[in-house]
């Protein structure tokens, strides 16, 4: 805990003073007890010092198992580092993270997890920086420990904090994902007839060219109201549609498993192809398990939004020399809870104390002088309590009086979730709470939560309690 509330307290620094933002993918092979291959993704804000030529960065971090025999194996965390100037293009980098996450049968006890790492960074781009680095990964209460080299490249986002008078825009989509799956007994452990199960999650992309036919999209999600629950994917890939957007074909590659699918190490591909007529999207497509037998058909409907964001992922905004966007507050959640729950567990247990780890992004859709309508998707990863796989996905409304110091007001959240012997019955989870955030600094706020969680059909029915820090990042949009 108190290595959590260091890496809370530099994150909450930098947002506070940072610059510039950076997004880092590392590639992972863990030593060969473990059994396991990890793509490690990291999202940071980024402060440079010239005087010391050193630069410190802070944000989030995720990892997912593609090789091995563990698809379906996810970690979510937190982590920070320093970057040093050595001679031109070299400098040595050194950091440390604290996750926690499980799944697919790994031993990872409760599902904490701790990485020191240090090592060597060059470029001879601004935009990217190769990284090699030796590290150090173990989960405590658990089995899974590795000292291994990482592999990776780090670019560096156009995005930056301050607001200048002339910026760049980026067109931008979001979707809201839905979708029905037909499994086979070839398909997941859990099946001996075909049967169909939901599918649930978000994605997010943006427009690569001028005439909009192209898109590099990131898509997450998980199974739910079927018999996969706690099955979760997470992929990245193309879009391409015809100049109307009315005919799309998309590609993606990424990872999956969980809910008794046949993943083997969990890399995977997904291939879709549909119509959208104005906001309403519908496709039909194929989510493959590349080292496993799985390969499931599926049906989708989503519900498509597009926008102009200076939040940017790639080099090439179109420039802006006017000043008539509307400014609104990402906001970045990242903390830590506690759930407990009367009833007896899948392997016949009482239900233990769980705590875990909390983060998610929101936006302030709504305001007046007086109230206001926050939105948030998030997650809540188990860190205790001997349930490392379970997780939660969950998306949240929160209704707040505004005061000078303090917000406080009711929220409504619903969401998926499944893993660690938890009987959740079909996946599905409703909640309702009550919201207090007191505000700390120009652009942040500590936010506390009090939710009575449902879930029909299943034993558990906790009360969670979390303490959350919220980063807000300005960005504008028209």
């Amino acid at each position: 805990m108190r290595r959590l509330l260091l890496l809370l307290f530099i994150i909450a620094n930098l947002y506070s003073v940072g610059q510039g933002t950076s997004m880092t993918l590392l590639f992972e092979p863990l030593e060969s007890s473990n059994d396991m291959m990890w793509v490690t993704q990291r999202f940071e804000l980024v402060k440079d010092y010239t005087k010391t030529k050193t630069s410190i960065s802070g944000g989030l971090e995720t990892q997912s198992a593609i090789l091995g025999n563990y698809g379906g194996f996810y970690a979510f965390g937190f982590t920070g580092g320093v970057y040093q100037y050595l001679r031109p293009w070299v400098f040595a980098h050194i950091g440390g993270s604290i996750a926690s996450g499980g799944g697919a049968g790994a031993p990872d006890g409760d599902g904490l997890m701790y990485r020191g790492y240090a090592g060597i960074s060059a470029t001879k781009s601004k935009y990217g920086i190769v990284d090699v680095a030796y590290n150090h990964i173990n989960f405590p209460s658990g089995a899974i420990t590795s000292n291994h080299i990482s592999i990776g490249y780090t670019y560096v986002l156009p995005y930056r904090i301050e607001y200048s008078d002339h910026n760049s825009y980026y067109p931008t989509y979001f979707e809201l994902v839905t979708g029905l799956w037909f499994l086979g007994p070839e398909d997941a452990s859990r099946n001996s007839e075909p049967v169909r199960s939901a599918y649930a999650g978000v994605r997010v992309g943006q427009y690569l060219n001028t005439n909009h036919t192209v898109g590099g999209e990131l898509q997450l999600g998980a199974g739910a109201l079927g018999s996969i629950d706690g099955y979760m994917n997470y992929s990245m890939g193309l879009r391409f549609n015809t100049p109307s957007q009315r005919l799309f074909f998309r590609t993606h590659v990424g990872s999956g498993g969980g809910g008794g699918v046949y993943t083997g190490g969990g890399i995977s591909s997904m291939v879709s192809a549909g119509a959208q007529f104005g906001g309403h999207q519908f496709s039909v497509g194929q989510w493959i398990a590349l080292s496993d037998k799985a390969s499931i058909p599926f049906i989708s409907y989503s519900r498509h939004i597009d926008f102009k964001s200076s939040l940017g992922f790639h080099s090439k905004g179109v420039d802006y020399s006017y000043n008539d966007p509307l400014e609104v507050a990402l906001k970045v959640m990242a903390g830590a809870g506690q759930q407990r729950s009367s009833g007896i567990d899948r392997n016949d247990n009482p239900y233990n104390p769980m705590s875990g780890i909390a983060m998610g992004l929101g936006i302030e859709t709504w305001s007046n002088e007086n109230y206001s309508l926050d939105a948030y998707g998030h997650t809540f990863w188990a860190a205790s309590g001997g349930y490392g796989a379970y997780a939660e996905g969950l998306f949240s409304a929160a209704f707040l009086k505004n005061g000078d110091i303090f917000r406080y007001g009711l929220d409504l959240t619903s969401g998926i979730a499944g893993g660690g012997g938890i009987d959740v019955g079909s996946g599905l989870m409703i909640a309702s709470g009550v919201q207090v955030e007191s505000k700390i600094g120009p652009l942040s706020h500590l936010k506390m939560n009090i939710r009575q969680k449902y879930f029909p059909g299943g034993t558990y029915q906790p009360v969670y309690f979390g303490v959350e820090l919220i980063q807000s990042l300005p960005v504008q949009l028209w």
